[in-house]
């Protein structure tokens, strides 16, 4: 026996839930009692702490505290270095979290988590993504499928209100420390993903930013000056997300710090408040306005805002949104554990499909993933199945060299916004001299022509049988069910299949011999004893 759950590994909290026998969603509470888990660690002890009790000590103990980290995923020059001289890659932290959760979770069910879906934001690329699946493998976490934040609360939406008629739904989804906004169709069993947009070094943590750089600016009038204790400035970060939440309900509210052993208040009015944050705000309108005008919609199409997020609990971003497209947003979903819900429901429906072989279990790599043998006894019959259609979050592309203008730009071949998964045939490539033996590819994710304004995903080397004549070749790029990119050709001189290249991501990602040692390192950490 065992459990299957849903994930939502958010970059300031994350949350857990399963369908129980009834077919119920249930929020799994953490050790401390909560619904949902501070994404923060404390290292420094005999092993790191993780959640509220790692944010209350940071205050007096911030350089072993690390925050955020959902941020820097896939990422491989960021590294968190604890006092002790340890370095921990983001992965590694985001790890250690899921270790607490899947702990916890055991512990409350009194059994095994056999699989989970994990949620990711839904522009989160081809690097991140990867990440995730990485730092779920490091924390000992079977990956059943990895999905997009915003489908998932589409999930939980559509079976926990039953919706008829077909909708157009927009998801805006602003939570700690990313945003996305999604434009879907939903009916009575299907969901389809149209355009999605976002940011994923936006979110609440920005509005926090902007309070404690006001008290920081008030202070200075005070001849104090909040930089140069690092303690103070970390009670700051802690309270800064206090006001911002007390600023939801209450006209008013203080900020009271100790800096260098002198008292500073601050008092922070609501509509302060909302002069801070006014061009974090517009930035989230104008991200609602390139969805619609990529998904090639008006908002009076639009039949529903849905309001996904924490931060989504400020006055003004609802009034904001209302006044920009005339629709009042709802939040009939729960913003912090709607994401966690419907990925429990998608567990459901992937251990189901699973048993039945009808899942499709290809890799990044083009291998099968990691066998999960399934019980699909182990999950309740649910009167309703959504299955759902999502899109790339950005385009596809390849290098190439433009003789012409002398140049290498890139060259876009799958459109952001194509439903996946998906696949593109590309030709005209070939080998440029008698006797090579490959050809080096270099795979991208992004709009733009420009390689400034795109992400190198990585490396591919085509291999070829060498001969004395030009082989031309037809590359095919696809993109999973993951949202994670393949590249196979085909030798059409020959009509042999050249089979999957093999990206070599090692520029953003952790190689599988990196994500070895980290399992083995935090394993040892003991996180849940």
């Amino acid at each position: 026996m065992g459990k299957y759950v849903g994930i939502d590994l958010g970059t300031t909290f994350s949350a857990v839930a399963y369908i129980d026998e009834k077919g119920n969603p249930i929020i799994i509470p953490n050790k401390q009692g909560e619904n949902i888990t501070p994404s923060t660690v404390l290292f420094g002890g005999k092993k790191p702490v993780v959640g509220s009790v790692a944010k209350r000590k940071s205050i007096t103990d911030p350089k072993n505290y690390e925050a955020f980290a959902k941020r820097h995923m896939g990422e491989k020059t960021y590294n968190f270095t604890a006092k002790d001289g340890e370095t921990y890659r983001a992965e590694e932290i985001s790890a250690i979290i899921l270790s607490k959760l899947k702990s916890d979770s055991e512990e409350f069910l009194g059994e095994k988590i056999e699989g989970a879906v994990i949620t990711v934001p839904a522009y989160f690329g081809d690097p991140q993504r990867q990440a995730t699946r990485d730092a779920a493998t490091a924390a000992g976490l079977k990956v059943l499928d990895i999905i997009n934040e915003p489908t998932a609360a589409a999930i939980a939406f559509g079976i926990s209100k039953n919706v008829g008629k077909a909708q157009k739904v927009m998801i805006y989804d602003f939570g700690g420390g990313t945003f996305d906004v999604s434009i879907l169709d939903i009916d009575d069993n299907s969901i389809k993903v149209i355009a999605t947009n976002g940011d994923h070094q936006l979110g609440g943590y920005d509005i926090d930013k902007a309070i404690v750089d006001y008290v920081k600016e008030e202070a200075k009038e005070q001849g104090l000056d909040v930089d140069s204790d690092i303690k103070a400035l970390q009670n700051l970060m802690i309270q800064a997300e206090t006001a911002k939440k007390e600023l939801s309900s209450d006209d008013s509210t203080e900020i009271s710090i100790y800096v260098k052993g002198e008292d500073l208040t601050v008092e922070l009015d609501r509509e302060t408040f909302e002069d801070l944050i006014e061009t974090i705000l517009d930035t989230t309108i104008g991200v609602m306005q390139r969805t619609i005008d990529e998904a090639n919609l008006e908002y009076s199409d639009i039949d529903k805002i849905l309001l996904v997020g924490g931060s989504t609990r400020i006055p003004i971003i609802q009034s904001l949104i209302e006044e920009e497209t005339g629709i009042k947003p709802s939040s009939e979903v729960h913003p912090d554990e709607a994401v966690a819900i419907g990925a429990a429901y998608h567990a459901v429906d992937v251990v189901k499909q699973m048993a039945s072989g009808e899942f499709d279990t290809s890799s990044s790599t083009g291998d099968e993933k990691e066998k999960i043998d399934v019980n699909s006894d182990d999950v309740p019959d649910l009167e309703k199945n959504y299955s759902f259609k999502d899109v790339t979050s950005h385009g596809i592309g390849i290098v190439v060299y433009n003789s012409d203008e002398d140049r290498l730009y890139n060259s876009v071949i799958m459109e952001k916004n194509t439903e996946i998964p998906a696949e593109v045939v590309q030709e005209g490539y070939s080998t440029s001299a008698p006797y090579q033996e490959c050809i080096h590819l270099q795979v991208t994710q992004g709009e733009s022509d420009n390689l400034d304004y795109v992400t190198m995903i990585g490396d591919a080397e085509l291999k070829v049988r060498p001969r004395e004549n030009i082989v031309p070749l037809r590359v095919i790029v696809s993109c999973d069910r993951d949202a994670i990119i393949h590249v196979r050709a085909i030798d059409m001189d020959e009509n042999i299949d050249l089979g999957e290249v093999s990206i070599n991501r090692e520029k953003h990602n952790m190689t599988e011999e990196e994500v070895r040692a980290a399992a083995t390192r935090i394993n040892k950490l003991n996180i849940g004893d």
